[in-house]
């Protein structure tokens, strides 16, 4: 028996109408749903509660619902548990999602069936010095972004790369992206495109100072260091996969480094990377 962690966006599902249709055919497959305590009550479900902690150990793959962000968060969430998530699109097209809500009954049978691949995608780990305290294991899977926040003067920062001076730059920010994040925010602002299995990591500054400033694609191995150079009554922030915030005031350091956890996700679509990246760039 399949044991399944159903994890929904409250916001895209609103009614839970999708989150039950899936509850039932699971039960019609045979299989074991799980919900969080939040949702399960929400939905009249409460036989299938289950604290989140205890989900993510118990199920052998989690189902997503909602979009790509909301992949994002479920999968930073799990990582420590390596369970792989198949991603139920509720919204616009999805990259990392694995089918549309109206085929989500397709996708699981093609699970059950073992008819998918899965994908290991890398993780970020940052850490933050900030007086007096020490901030560390902020997981992301897309990309970790330093920006000015409410600031309205431009971020001054230091570049280290394994502790190696790179540049001091002056832009509105820097973002330090995965090969999975590389087609979100970083190519919003001009940074490279890095295929998927890539053990890469691209730096790109945010609306830089100088037209010099360019992206530059590192080691997944290497250490990156950002010391931001800020007057004392100015804030900026620190982010992971734009959803975990942080605000920062004073001189401080991010570390950024390849983490040990993956997010492993579901794919039943046998598109390549480069099917699904034109997809993408013509909608």
């Amino acid at each position: 028996m399949k044991k399944v962690g159903i994890l929904p966006n409250l916001e895209k599902d609103t009614n839970l109408n999708v989150t039950k249709r899936i509850v039932c055919y699971l039960l019609e497959q045979g299989c074991m749903p799980s919900l969080t305590e939040e949702v399960a009550y929400s939905c009249g479900l409460e036989m299938y509660a289950r604290k989140e902690e205890e989900l993510f150990h118990f199920s052998d793959f989690l189902i997503s619902l909602g979009g790509d962000g909301t992949l994002l968060s479920v999968g930073r969430r799990c990582a420590k548990h390596n369970v792989p998530i198949l991603g139920i699109n509720l919204g616009n097209l999805g990259f990392l999602t694995a089918e549309d809500k109206n085929y989500a009954e397709r996708a699981i049978d093609q699970v059950l069936q073992g008819n998918y691949k899965v994908e290991k995608r890398m993780m970020l780990e940052a850490s933050i010095f900030a007086e007096p305290q020490r901030l560390e294991g902020i997981l992301a899977l897309n990309d970790v972004c330093i920006t000015r926040g409410f600031s309205s003067k431009i971020l001054e920062f230091n570049m280290f790369v394994n502790d190696e001076y790179v540049d001091t730059l002056r832009a509105d920010g820097v973002i330090i992206c995965t090969p999975t994040g590389s087609t979100a925010y970083n190519l919003s602002a001009g940074g490279p495109i890095l295929k998927g299995d890539a053990d890469s990591i691209a730096i790109t500054p945010i609306c830089p100072h100088t037209l010099s400033s360019r992206s530059i694609i590192v080691s997944a191995e290497d250490m990156v260091t950002v010391e931001v150079c800020t007057r004392s009554d100015e804030d900026f922030t620190v982010s992971a996969d734009g959803q975990n915030t942080m605000t920062l005031k004073r001189k401080n350091v991010v570390q950024i480094k390849k983490s040990e956890f993956y997010t492993t996700i579901i794919k039943t679509k046998h598109l390549g990377f480069y099917d699904v990246l034109r997809q993408k760039l013509t909608r």
